[in-house]
């Protein structure tokens, strides 16, 4: 594994335990298996780290979302396995410690990652519409259903909405899913 893809796999270990700000350097480079120095040497402070670390992380996400979304499965079962690879690989953004951080600390990054998840849940929507044959979501115009379904997404799935109403990120998720899959997926008369 090349140094840098260590040091990012590193912080985001780092990031699912602690969250974005309860890590040092020093605890990164010995987690990564590097001298501090060559932490440097690849990037000029933890927020690159950071930054990176989140970049690969979203990187790999929509490489696996493009994969599920042109595979043959129902569309319950692609925005499941989403939900699903999301859930146990995005912890280091799931977990209160790190919505907290994204919130207080970081608001630039969670800006990148609502911008970041918008561009796929468009993706995922006009996908969905495709392999869906009676659902509601071919009867509403796609313009419609996807500023439904990108505004309850960014009106829940914050960190201050979540924070907030004392939730975690996998029961808002998934209950918000088990909606669109109710009202868009299924097979019903208007």
């Amino acid at each position: 594994m090349q140094i840098k893809t260590r040091i990012t796999s590193a912080c985001l270990d780092l990031m699912s335990l602690y969250g974005f700000r309860k890590f040092t350097m020093d605890e990164l480079s010995q987690h990564a298996g590097v001298s501090k120095r060559t932490v440097y040497r690849y990037f000029s402070s933890k927020e690159q780290v950071i930054e990176a670390a989140l970049d690969k992380f979203m990187a790999d996400a929509a490489d696996y979302t493009d994969n599920v979304i042109t595979s043959e499965q129902s569309p319950e079962k692609i925005v499941k396995q989403i939900i699903g690879h999301l859930i146990t690989q995005g912890q280091f953004i799931t977990n209160p410690r790190g919505l907290n951080d994204l919130r207080q600390y970081y608001p630039h990054l969670w800006h990148k990652i609502d911008q970041f998840r918008m561009e796929r849940i468009n993706l995922l929507i006009k996908a969905l519409i495709q392999h869906s044959d009676d659902s509601l979501i071919n009867r509403i115009d796609p313009r419609i259903s996807t500023a439904v379904i990108t505004a309850s997404i960014q009106s829940v799935l914050n960190p201050d909405f979540i924070l907030k109403n004392n939730l975690t990120f996998k029961d808002a998720l998934e209950q918000l899913s088990e909606i669109f899959i109710s009202i868009f997926l299924q097979n019903k008369e208007l």
